[in-house]
């Protein structure tokens, strides 16, 4: 049969078949052959978190033509701002492509969470004209294809179309040193069905069976090729190296030096050398070490074969893989490998240990499905981890899971060390306190000093420790006090994450209350470079930096870029809750006096009223509280304003990204956890604020504002067209 190629008028193509089609093959053929420039990406599970998954998409495009470095700003936002803002921004790079690109997504069925599916499926509603995305897999992905597949814009290549004919077994056989009349081929293509992997399994040099031998049934299911595998191999090695590559298999790629340390067989490097240079299916790779590979349908036997016969073994090899994994540096591998292995303890050190990197890499939300593994018994019995855990769901606007992990850290007596770099658990649970704000501002002051004397010139965490003590000054109303610890926080941070980034935003803060705006400015510029260049823009601490920085810029007169910065602070106010008070508040009230320069008193009501709502979760925060009231008393004698974009809520802010996508309202529901008359009942709200009448009007008017980033073109677009779903 004749492979059909990829057509040039198909946005995308999909490449479905089970294992063993030779999907892979047929693509790499396809490539090589068209005239596109292709970008490959190999899924796996490791990649089912959105900013992992577009993160490695944009890596991919990058080494055919460059993406825009700013792109790094999208693409660290979490939650509905990735496809407000991530999948817009990538879109845009590709219309800006000078040829026809194509980007290759393999072994797609692994990618199973909804985020990432929801993303990808935005990103294909605003490919450019001539790009094409292919997506292979043994499953269809969960995405709606239905209107490309209506409008002719999806090729869809299945099981059939990438069966072996008798031609193209006779071949195969060939390339295997093996010579087939006509008849034979068409028979062991008749019994095979043309399964490209049973003919090239029968067919492998050393086969212990023949060809004329080959009487099996077909099934659709890999069944067969199971048992094929298993009747292959049993001739060819014994039970110790059968043990050997079942415990190996667990990992994608198998360097000499793990071999031992994770099959827990001391002979282990000598046994895999043999079994590579006698088996087809276990080849080396070029690497800097000396690794080997597995064939996929091997493998995947292999996983199989050792959950059937020793399903105990499983997790104890998953376990010896993370900890060899742990002790190279590999903490992000190992904790998924840890995961597998169900060592909860395991799991628990090596996320305290990789839990500042992962952060400062901005990828949040892998930290949160790690922790997804624990429940609240789990963290009893690990306060250490309960730590992490409440900074993760603070700084992801989730207060109510944020004040429970805060309650176990506090019934928690703990001597030993953390993992995760503080001093001492009392100083990381003082940090924690300190940041949550729950007790009031001499208790503050109180853990902040504990954590400044604990956390040395060498810590991780004296930068943070030292913004802490700022915080607690400056709702104490002691701005200079507040000043000097920032000053030494900046000097402090480390070169790559937030702790000196957010000092400086404060900095600028304090600046500005002493009137001293070529120092704010000084301060907000050198503040927003750094989440900009470490890829952090979209955390909740970079709200800061754009508040400040739409003040210095109505300072300046230049009241447009005022307006851009309050837009980007405005998209992160979701996540400035009571979990992080005083922070929250700090920013607040900088947004409302931005808004009321800008003369716009209704944008200023709606931040003041999330503070309010702060305030009624953590009453006692000094200065801070009075600047509210005060703040309030001001707005409440001034005139009546109409609502506007400024006005939108924090769950608002939450729903609109996804009023840009293909979901219908009882779908973005399920993605928030919201009735559909929620979701309803709020864009409606959207829809007045932003004085639109429909979902696609609401688009095309956030995008105006800024509120989305736009798609490339997409003013040129009628406004039908919207990838909108209906209600």
């Amino acid at each position: 049969m004749a492979r059909r190629p990829l057509e040039d008028r198909a946005a995308v193509v999909t490449v479905i078949a089970p294992a063993g089609y030779g999907k892979t093959t047929f693509l790499a053929e396809a490539v090589r052959r068209g005239e596109r420039s292709a970008a490959w990406l190999s899924l796996d599970d490791y990649d089912n978190d959105p900013s992992v998954f577009l993160t490695y998409v944009a890596a991919a495009l990058d080494r055919l033509e460059p993406i825009d470095a700013s792109l790094t700003f999208a693409l660290a936002v979490q939650g509905s701002g990735v496809l407000g803002a991530a999948v817009p921004r990538l879109a845009s790079e590709l219309h800006r492509w000078t040829r026809p690109g194509l980007l290759v997504l393999d072994d797609v069925h692994r990618l199973v969470n909804r985020s990432c599916l929801d993303a990808l499926a935005a990103l294909l509603e605003h490919l450019p004209p001539g790009f094409q995305v292919v997506l292979a897999g043994r499953v269809t992905p969960g995405l709606p294809l239905a209107r490309m597949r209506a409008q002719g814009m999806l090729q869809e290549i299945t099981r059939e179309d990438l069966a072996f004919d008798p031609a193209e077994t006779r071949e195969l056989a060939a390339a295997t040193g093996r010579s087939l009349s006509h008849d034979q081929a068409r028979d062991l293509t008749d019994r095979t069905e043309g399964w490209p992997a049973a003919i090239y399994l029968a067919l492998l040099p050393g086969s212990h069976g023949t060809v004329d031998a080959l009487a099996f049934h077909i099934s659709d299911n890999d069944g067969y090729i199971a048992d094929y595998i298993s009747s292959e191999l049993q001739p060819m090695i014994d039970e110790e190296e059968l043990t050997l590559l079942m415990r190996l298999a667990v990992l994608e790629t198998v360097e000499l030096s793990a071999a031992a340390a994770v099959s827990g067989l001391p002979a282990a490097p000598d046994r895999l050398r043999v079994v590579a240079r006698t088996n087809g299916l276990v080849a080396r790779i070029d690497a800097p070490d000396e690794t080997y590979r597995f064939h996929p349908l091997l493998r995947g036997f292999l996983r199989a074969e050792l959950d059937r016969r020793d399903p105990d073994a499983g997790p104890a090899v998953h376990r010896r893989a993370a900890r060899w994994l742990a002790e190279r540096g590999r903490l992000e591998e190992a904790v998924e490998h840890a995961v597998a292995g169900g060592d909860l303890d395991q799991v628990s050190t090596l996320i305290e240990r990789t839990f500042l990197t992962t952060y400062y890499g901005g990828h949040a939300d892998r930290l949160s499905r790690w922790l997804g593994r624990f429940r609240d018994g789990d963290f009893e019995e690990r306060p250490s981890l309960a730590i992490v855990g409440a900074w993760i769901e603070a700084l992801g606007g989730r207060p109510e899971s944020a004040d429970r992990l805060a309650d176990i850290v506090e019934r928690a007596s703990v001597r030993e060390p953390t993992a995760h770099g503080a001093a001492s658990f009392e100083s990381s649970r003082a940090m924690l306190r300190v940041v949550m704000a729950r007790h009031g501002p001499d208790a503050m002051l109180k853990d902040a000093m504990v954590a400044t004397r604990l956390e040395g010139p060498a810590s991780p965490w004296r930068a943070t420790a030292l913004w802490l003590l700022a915080g607690a000054h400056i709702v104490l109303g002691d701005r200079a006090a507040a000043d000097s610890a920032l000053a030494e926080a900046v000097t402090a941070a480390p070169l790559v994450g937030t702790p000196g980034f957010y000092a400086l935003a404060l900095r600028a803060s304090l600046a500005i209350g002493r009137g001293d705006w070529r120092a704010a400015e000084q301060f907000v510029r050198e503040s927003q470079a750094g989440f900009e260049r470490a890829g952090l823009g979209g955390v909740v601490s970079a709200l800061m930096a754009h508040a400040v920085g739409a003040r210095v810029s109505i300072h300046r007169g230049d009241l447009a870029r005022a307006r851009q910065e309050l837009v980007r602070a405005q998209l992160m106010r979701p996540q400035a809750t009571y979990a992080l008070g005083w922070a929250s508040i700090l920013a607040q009230l900088e947004m409302a006096r931005a808004y009321l320069s800008l003369s716009d008193p209704a944008g200023a009501r709606s931040v003041v009223a999330d503070a309010e709502t702060i305030l009624r979760h953590r009453p006692e925060m000094g200065v801070l509280g009075e600047a509210v009231r005060e703040l309030r008393d001001r707005l409440d004698a001034a005139e009546h304003a109409a609502m506007g974009p400024s006005t939108l809520t924090p769950a608002e802010l939450r729903i609109l990204p996804f009023l840009s996508t293909h979901l219908t309202f009882e779908e973005i529901g399920d993605r928030i956890f919201v009735s559909r008359h929620t979701v309803k009942s709020h864009s409606v709200s959207i829809y007045a604020k932003l004085g639109v009448s429909d979902r696609a009007e609401a688009v095309e008017r956030a995008v105006d504002i800024g509120l989305l980033e736009p798609y490339f073109g997409y003013r040129s677009r009628d406004p039908a067209e919207l990838v909108i779903g209906t209600d």
